[in-house]
Formats: C-alpha cells, sequence, structure tokens
C-alpha cells in the first residue's frame, strides 16, 4: 500500500512541469492598457468616400480588433477563408446579406474572396446595439441604408 501511495505522489509531483512544458511563450508582446476616447475612435474611421473605412487595434496572430465605417455604396460581397468575425452594430442601420454564392468573384489574397454581390442566401437588417456572428467562409455583405453610415466595431478571430 505505502509502494502505491509513492508511486501517486511521485506523479503527482511531475503535473506541474507537464502542465507548464505545454504552456507556449506569447509570440507578441503583452497587452498594456489602451483607452481612446470616442472622438478618437470616431477619427479613427472618419474617412471621407464610399466603401468601407478600418482601423485595426490590437493586431495579433490569432486574432484582432477593428473599428469600422461603411457608406451606402462601394461595398462589396465578401468571403474569409480563415477569419471569423464578431460585430457589434455602435450607429446607423444596414441590411446584412449572408450565406448564398459571391457573383462576380475575386481572390485579391489567399483565402479573402471579394465581389459585387450575393446570388441566394439571407439577409437582415442591423441596427444599433445588434451583435452578429459570421463564421469563416460564410459569404457576407454589409449595405447600409441609403445616405446614411454604418458605424461597427469587430472582433476576428483565425478558425
Amino acid at each position: 500500500m505505502a509502494h502505491k501511495i509513492l508511486i501517486a505522489l511521485a506523479a503527482l509531483s511531475l503535473l506541474p512541469a507537464a502542465a507548464a512544458a505545454q504552456v507556449t511563450p506569447h509570440s507578441e508582446p503583452p497587452e498594456t492598457f489602451k483607452f481612446l476616447g470616442a472622438k478618437d475612435v470616431a477619427a479613427l474611421t472618419g474617412q471621407p468616400g464610399p466603401g468601407p473605412k478600418t482601423a485595426n487595434l490590437g493586431d495579433h496572430e490569432n486574432y484582432y480588433v477593428e473599428f469600422a465605417t461603411r457608406s451606402d455604396s462601394g461595398n462589396k460581397a465578401e468571403v474569409h477563408a480563415h477569419w471569423s468575425h464578431y460585430i457589434t452594430i455602435l450607429s446607423g442601420e444596414a441590411l446584412l446579406r449572408y450565406g448564398g454564392t459571391v457573383t462576380n468573384p475575386t481572390e485579391p489574397a489567399p483565402g479573402q474572396i471579394r465581389g459585387s454581390g450575393i446570388t441566394g442566401g439571407n439577409t437582415l437588417t442591423l441596427h444599433a446595439g445588434d451583435y452578429v456572428q459570421i463564421p469563416a467562409g460564410m459569404p457576407h455583405m454589409l449595405n447600409p441604408a441609403q445616405g446614411t453610415r454604418l458605424h461597427y466595431v469587430v472582433f476576428n478571430t483565425r478558425q
């Protein structure tokens, strides 16, 4: 019996070392405290012109955060093979088209598809305060209401 207890204690003493060996050091520098006031956030994406305007904050290997603004023109359908979006609408209103098939697809970068629209799929109207999760590989397109701009924040994770 004492022999079994000694073996169990020896095995337990190895657990902290085994657990520590499984933790990979973070390749990026540690996060620091960051604060941006509302005016600073608005300035990040306040450029004039059609289409999306984005500003990346906290860009890391497996995730990044961006603030974005879209106007009511110049938007494209998108598919991201390896990135999921977690979006919260800050202000504005937009029609989200998701699923279906991208029309006139191009691949401007590996794993990134863009197109003129989406055939089939579903539509949903997004408003301030709404949250939507778009998995990697799902076609999607945001079109703000006519004459408006959509402001949102996106947490993106690598899949």
